[in-house]
């Protein structure tokens, strides 16, 4: 049970007790006397116990915070401000990708200086609850997303959408060339055409599912084939959209969102993203967060994970950002295709996926990227 649970619940014994009568005095010799009348308790007290109680708790956030964050400062920062502004808590954050923050948490343990690990893809969280470096969220946390968005053993929590797909050129790629899945790519007509980021965290976790539901052999194929074709290498998703916009790049394998925001500050740039049939290259991860059980600042590091499932947090996902919101009741950017249209593997597990990931990068390295 959390804090504001017993708060809430210390409120409300009080209350009952300030209904019920006192019992009478006890004689020198007799029985205890009779209880006294029931007293009477209005709404307006009702409220203010309820608030003062929650008060208690909200004090009790403040100090500072570290966060590793592997999601971009221009994707996350505003959010960190509102709630650092509306909090008063101070926050440090240290940007780098996903995957080398989980690395480094990993090395760090016990004696990390971070609160929170904020992660833009599941197999990088994986890997540290894999290490045992996160404390269990609680369940009214958990519960504020979709089961799929959630570590299935409460160590992390989704807080927004995002799906693989392909960044195309229009006036260079047809529908009719394209393929139904990430393999398909792996064709000679995509000689000198292709683009990708191979140590991007959302690439690595790509092909670690790829690793999980094919096996390492195939995956070890087709980037070896891949890299054969003579691909463009770029050091992450923007890079891709940008070069398909200049006519400089037919296809570049993305997270969706980036198309998306090139659209919305230019709508007649002639890309598009294109969502595959099926397989890892459809697949559709969250971005999530988790405290990290060395946390100097639990209430702290836990407020800021219940801010990012606030509404004006997940309306900044949706409407800035282009991702899915998570949370019910908050609705999705009306250029964001239906998330349930989406043709991602069935049932994903992210524990498995963070297992594969040393793997993974492995295979990368191999192929020769």
């Amino acid at each position: 049970m959390n804090k504001k649970s017993i708060a809430l619940i210390s409120a409300l014994l009080m209350l009952f007790a300030a209904c019920a009568g006192e019992a009478g005095p006890q004689g020198e010799a007799g029985a205890q006397g009779e209880s006294g009348p029931a007293g009477e308790v209005s709404d307006a007290q009702v409220v203010a116990a309820v608030e003062a109680a929650l008060a208690e708790e909200e004090a009790e956030v403040g100090g500072t915070i570290v966060i590793y964050s592997g999601r971009k400062e221009s994707l996350v920062a505003d959010v960190i401000a509102a709630f650092a502004a509306e909090t008063g808590v101070t926050v440090e954050v240290r940007y780098a990708k996903s995957a080398a923050l989980a690395g480094t948490l990993a090395l760090e343990g016990a004696i990390s200086p971070a609160d929170v690990f904020l992660s833009q893809d599941p197999v990088s969280l994986g890997v540290v609850a894999k290490e045992g470096l996160f404390d269990v969220l609680p369940e009214d946390v958990l519960d504020n997303v979709p089961a799929w968005a959630v570590d299935q053993r409460g160590y992390w929590v989704g807080t927004s959408g995002r799906s693989r797909s392909l960044v195309v050129d229009t006036r260079d790629v047809t529908d009719a060339e394209l393929p139904g899945t990430i393999y398909g790519l792996n064709d000679e007509k995509f000689r000198g055409r292709l683009g990708l980021a191979p140590s991007n965290s959302s690439f690595i976790a790509m092909v670690s599912c790829m690793i999980e539901q094919d096996g390492e052999e195939k995956v070890a194929e087709w980037l070896t084939a891949i890299n054969g074709l003579g691909y463009t290498e770029y050091p992450k998703n923007s890079p891709q959209v940008a070069a398909a916009a200049a006519g400089e790049l037919d296809i570049g394998m993305i997270n969706h969102y980036y198309t998306l925001r090139t659209l919305a500050e230019a709508g007649d740039t002639p890309i598009k993203n294109v969502f595959l049939d099926g397989g890892c290259g459809a697949m559709v991860m969250p971005a999530g967060a988790g405290v990290l059980s060395s946390s100097q600042n639990k209430p702290a590091a836990l407020a800021f994970i219940e801010y990012l499932h606030s509404t004006s947090a997940q309306e900044h996902f949706t409407n800035t950002v282009y991702e899915f919101p998570l949370v019910a009741g908050v609705t999705p950017n009306a250029l964001l295709p239906d998330i349930d249209s989406l043709n991602s593997p069935a049932d994903l597990n992210w524990s498995a996926l963070a297992l594969w990931q040393e793997k993974a990068v492995e295979l990368i390295a191999a192929a020769g990227f």
